[in-house]
């Protein structure tokens, strides 16, 4: 509880700021667009004003761009450490989830010393990626705590990862903090033991040397009093793991301007994406998934069907499943939305379908770069059926 405490704090902390931006110049440009829409001439409304006309509105609404973009890297790094089950495990970037523990666990170490990195690259794992982040994360909030407050100038917290001689993925959390003395480094992974003082639980390294074990690798300290500490992590390759080759081929679609069924019963939502579709595709917004069913059954032909996972009356679950009775080839061609996959059905839904998901806030890049690959992944014909890819 106290872990979580600091946590949402830094958490709290770490939104609020770009938030802050996020609003105001966002509020900024609403007031000057309102006042062009009530000015005689809106042109030079908008190009004066004082405060860099155009110009400066085009640099608020990036800089409300970044903000949001910071925030939905938090939200992601959160999600990384609070979803799904905890046992199952997969093969995972060891490097993305140090760097999601380091943004974490950044509010902790900025005022107490300056964080650097080096990271070189390492092999796949297999791993919970929750918990392995958990154990990252322990391990930083350590080396901040062996610092005091205030003295970041002096201080260094430094993040590494390499690949050893055998192959393995190492990780390294150093401190110039307080180091640890000598006789207590045999306790220092015993459940309980602790040498911050009252209030600390003595849990942290207890759990991470814990699962760290249990996927067959190792976790060591370093330290020397008044010097620093240093925390080592290895862990064994995944078994096998390859890259998948991109396939080269592809298909031929009919018209340039494609057709999308966007449903998400958020109507704002909804309506940012069509927006940011609206360029390049033909898109037709419905909050309800059965209307989407009854445009799809009235035989409306579409390219992509863009669908939130977790929708009131029907979900996106429930309207993939009739796809599938209806036209299991245009059950392929759907790309799900979700803010959290949060419950368990929703967690084993997106474990077992092949579509490509995208997480909430979405990255507009992203949204149109899977969008266009799952587009070009099938063509329709000119009488409206669908055309299944080449095996390739």
């Amino acid at each position: 509880m106290a872990a979580l405490g600091t946590l949402s704090a830094g958490v709290a902390h770490e939104i609020n700021n770009p938030l802050t931006y996020v609003l105001l110049n966002l509020e900024h440009v609403l007031r000057r667009m309102r006042a062009a829409t009530a000015a005689n001439d809106p042109v030079q409304e908008l190009a004066g004003g004082g405060d860099g006309g155009l110009d400066g509105m085009s640099r608020a609404l990036e800089h409300a761009v970044e903000g949001a973009n910071r925030i939905r890297r938090v939200v992601c790094d959160l999600l990384t450490f609070a979803g799904g089950n905890v046992e199952r495990r997969g093969v995972v970037d060891v490097r993305g989830i140090l760097e999601s523990a380091t943004q974490l666990a950044w509010h902790e170490i900025r005022h107490r010393a300056r964080l650097t990195r080096s990271f070189a690259d390492v092999p796949m794992v297999e791993a919970n990626e929750a918990r392995l982040g958990q154990v990252f994360l322990n391990l930083l909030i350590n080396a901040a705590h062996a610092i005091p407050d205030g003295q970041a100038d002096r201080h260094e917290v430094h993040v590494s990862t390499r690949t050893d001689q055998g192959g393995n993925a190492v990780v390294e959390v150093s401190d110039t903090g307080s180091g640890i003395a000598q006789e207590l480094l045999p306790c220092i992974f015993e459940p309980f033991f602790t040498t911050k003082g009252p209030g600390a639980a003595g849990l942290g390294l207890a759990i991470s040397y814990g699962y760290v074990k249990s996927m067959g690798g190792d976790i060591t300290v370093a330290s020397c009093a008044a010097r620093g500490t240093t925390f080592r992590v290895v862990l064994h390759p995944a078994e096998g793991f390859r890259a998948a080759p991109a396939s080269s081929q592809r298909v031929p679609f009919a018209p340039s301007r494609k057709r999308v069924l966007l449903i998400d019963d958020e109507h704002l939502v909804g309506a940012a994406v069509a927006r940011a579709l609206s360029a390049d595709h033909a898109v037709d917004f419905v909050t309800d998934a059965q209307e989407a069913l009854a445009r799809i059954g009235a035989g409306e032909p579409y390219d992509v069907i863009l669908c939130d996972l977790l929708m009131p009356v029907m979900t996106g679950m429930d309207l993939h499943a009739e796809v599938m009775r209806l036209d299991p080839c245009l059950a392929r061609r759907f790309v799900f939305m979700t803010g959290g996959a949060f419950t368990p059905r929703g967690r084993a839904f997106l474990e077992t379908v092949a579509n490509p998901c995208l997480e909430k806030p979405i990255d507009i890049g992203r949204l149109r770069r899977v969008v266009s690959r799952v587009r070009d992944s099938y063509g329709i014909a000119d009488s409206g059926h669908y055309l299944r890819p080449s095996s390739g």
